[in-house]
């Protein structure tokens, strides 16, 4: 399959819109920057080395496409789906993926410097060694993600879910954790200087470095539920 140019990509949009199919395409390394190409479906795409930053490219289907090594800084990709896509190594530097579907994607050492991926998907994603600096994730599904070794210095994570993620020796510093789940997470050898974590939620399975008392920053021991029988 004859690889498309930049120039290529420009006429079909002029010719049918925004929402091209490019399933399946090699559009490994070329220059996307600034395109609108929302509504697009990437699925399974080769976009790795792709130039794709100060681009529209809401609602897109990306899933199982590969951007390794990408760079999509200050690009818009809210509501658009990563599920299963490979994006290690990525800039994605101040990018939006609100409400974006990220389940299961691998994002290993990605730039998310100032990124808002407010009540984004990233249920079981690999986040390992990501840098997520000052970011966005108010009220956003981490649930069972690998965090491990993650810088989240100052970022926002207000009623996040981070039920069973793993977050050893993540750097959590000056983070506001206002009211997340922490039930069955791993937090040890993490990093909590001036983290905020009042009302955070946490269970006997959450395990903290020893000695460490979670009521000491306001944190709440969740409550079993009680099963009341019939008889």
């Amino acid at each position: 399959m004859t690889q498309l140019t930049r120039q290529e990509i420009e006429e079909r949009i002029a010719a049918e819109g925004s929402s091209l199919n490019l399933e399946g395409q090699d559009l490994s390394g070329l220059d996307l920057s600034r395109l609108n190409l929302t509504g697009t479906n990437f699925y399974q795409a080769n976009l790795s080395d792709v130039k794709l930053a100060d681009a529209q490219v809401r609602e897109a289907n990306l899933s199982e496409a590969n951007l390794e090594q990408a760079n999509l800084s200050n690009s818009n990709f809210s509501g658009s789906d990563f599920r299963g896509a490979r994006l290690n190594g990525a800039n994605l530097s101040q990018v939006y993926l609100l409400k974006a579907d990220l389940a299961g994607a691998s994002l290993v050492g990605t730039n998310l410097l100032k990124a808002k991926l407010d009540e984004a998907n990233l249920t079981e994603a690999d986040l390992a060694g990501v840098n997520l600096d000052r970011a966005f994730l108010l009220r956003t599904n981490l649930s069972r993600a690998n965090l491990t070794q993650a810088g989240l210095p100052g970022a926002n994570l207000k009623d996040a879910n981070l039920q069973a993620a793993d977050l050893q020796q993540a750097d959590l510093s000056r983070a506001f954790m206002e009211a997340v789940d922490l039930s069955g997470a791993d937090l040890r050898q993490v990093n909590l200087k001036e983290t905020y974590l009042k009302l955070a939620q946490y269970d006997e399975q959450t395990q903290w470095d020893e000695g460490f008392d979670p009521a000491t920053v306001e944190a709440v021991l969740k409550k079993k539920k009680k099963w009341l029988g019939l008889f």
